[in-house]
């Protein structure tokens, strides 16, 4: 798993600012002046730094070792001030804990942190749930702090994605699906269930929190040959000290427990307590695809929590064969039944590949929906400016066999006339232009048809009558 670049952090950190308080003015004409957020980011990013490796004796003489994890008891959940408890052993003295943790406790730190709490809301109750029916340490809730933000959407720059950061090839074994329809790393409750599997099963695997954790950063392949690299020891700091892992997973538990230090009982340490309710959720099971937009029109569920409860879906539609479960609020449950028993709100839903010959309002015609409709269910698309390969997410309301466009072939047309290439034209424009096939126009003009037209270009072109 992979923990989000700086410069992701700081985009959360401009956006969490509310009203502007991510950056001030000095008073004196106007020169900007870093704020608190800002100087927090610089300081996390130096904290991050990994002090240089020792050998074990001097290590041990330099810096007091952490104890190991204690019991797997989970401490009740509190957002205001109150008696410390963990379950998980804080590293204080060590020296990159405290660079991070003092970072946390800035003023730009905690505005981060508030962000990012602020953000986890709709997903807080069923990710701490989901720790406790697994009996994990309760700490693990913060993990998507530096995972993802909660952000179900962040994607990294190796491709992990959604709250704990699944990567494509690691989501085997835990019912998480990824075609053209769905992405389940996004799915908060798969992706919860999947993650605290894997990190309990790295605590079966390593028998101690810090190394099980670490082993989520780095994988437990590459925790294996560390421990194997330091003799057999299964200690997170010794290994630490002695240089054995990965310079990211070094920086990973001291970073995470800083956090956990700040944020678990973020009351005493000058959090503003959020009064955003969490969301209890749940699922619907569905005999057939839906629209997200429609379904909240229909049943009165504001619309952005039906996005924020199913961010796994790609076009905001459940995919096209059915026996899917959406995410609905539980107070909007039984609303979102009766909508559901409305035939009038469910709608098939196609994946169209656009080909040769293909038209926007060809396809409406086929479908029996309006070329506006299509448009909706495919932001940004110009119905004039289709191409080969595109795909379009076409919704219907009765169910209809998959569109293929009626054969054009050459007959011979005269291509009498002249068309100079304007800045943005393309072969498909064209030929839609003069009722041509592409491919016609292509081979007439001695080109292919990925050819990029050149402004000012003269082509021959059929006559428009």
């Amino acid at each position: 798993m992979r923990r989000p670049a700086v410069a992701a952090v700081a985009a959360t950190l401009a956006t969490a600012a509310l009203a502007g308080r991510a950056f001030g003015l000095d008073g004196q004409a106007g020169t900007p002046t870093p704020s608190p957020a800002a100087a927090a980011i610089a300081a996390i990013a130096a904290a991050s730094e990994p002090e240089p490796p020792t050998s074990a004796a001097a290590a041990e003489q330099a810096i007091p070792r952490p104890l190991r994890s204690s019991g797997l008891g989970a401490p009740l959940y509190e957002h205001h001030a109150g008696p410390e408890r963990y379950t998980l052993e804080l590293p204080y003295g060590e020296p990159q804990f405290e660079r991070f943790r003092a970072s946390y406790l800035t003023a730009g730190g905690r505005l981060w942190l508030e962000a990012v709490y602020e953000r986890s809301r709709p997903y807080a109750s069923h990710v701490l749930e989901r720790i406790r029916y697994y009996g994990l340490p309760e700490e693990l809730f913060f993990l998507p702090f530096i995972e993802s933000e909660y952000s179900a959407k962040a994607v990294s720059r190796s491709g992990a994605s959604g709250l704990w950061q699944f990567m494509r090839n690691s989501v085997g074994g835990y019912d998480m699906r990824i075609d053209d329809w769905v992405d389940e790393r996004r799915d908060f409750m798969k992706s919860t269930d999947g993650a605290l599997r894997k990190l309990l099963s790295n605590y079966e695997r390593f028998g101690d929190w810090p190394l099980a954790i670490a082993a989520y950063n780095c994988g437990a392949g590459a925790m294996d040959r560390a421990i194997k690299a330091g003799g057999g020891v299964r200690d997170y700091w010794v290994l630490r000290e002695r240089g054995l892992l990965p310079s990211e997973t070094a920086s990973y538990i001291p970073k995470f427990l800083a956090v956990v230090s700040v944020a678990m009982h973020g009351g005493r340490n000058g959090l503003a307590q959020s009064w955003t309710p969490s969301i209890e959720w749940a699922r619907v099971a569905l005999d057939r695809p839906v629209d997200l937009a429609m379904l909240a029109s229909a049943s009165g569920t504001p619309l952005e929590l039906l996005k924020a409860g199913n961010p796994e879906l790609r076009y905001g539609v459940t995919p096209p064969e059915g026996r899917y479960a959406v995410k609905v609020p539980a107070d909007y449950e039984p609303a979102v039944r009766k909508a559901l028993a409305s035939r009038d709100v469910l709608m098939n839903v196609y994946l169209h590949t656009v080909a040769s010959g293909d038209t926007v309002s060809a396809l409406a015609k086929h479908y029996e929906v309006s070329v506006a409709m299509i448009a909706k269910m495919n932001p940004g698309l110009d119905p004039g400016r289709i191409r080969i390969g595109q795909r379009l997410v076409i919704p219907a309301f009765k169910d209809k066999r998959p569109y293929v466009a009626a054969p054009k072939a050459d007959d011979g047309a005269a291509f009498d006339g002249a068309y100079v290439v304007m800045k943005g034209d393309t072969l498909w424009a064209i030929s839609l232009k003069y009722d041509v096939q592409p491919e016609i126009l292509a081979a007439r003009n001695g080109m292919s048809l990925d050819a990029v037209l050149r402004e000012g270009t003269s082509l021959i072109v059929p006559i428009l009558e």
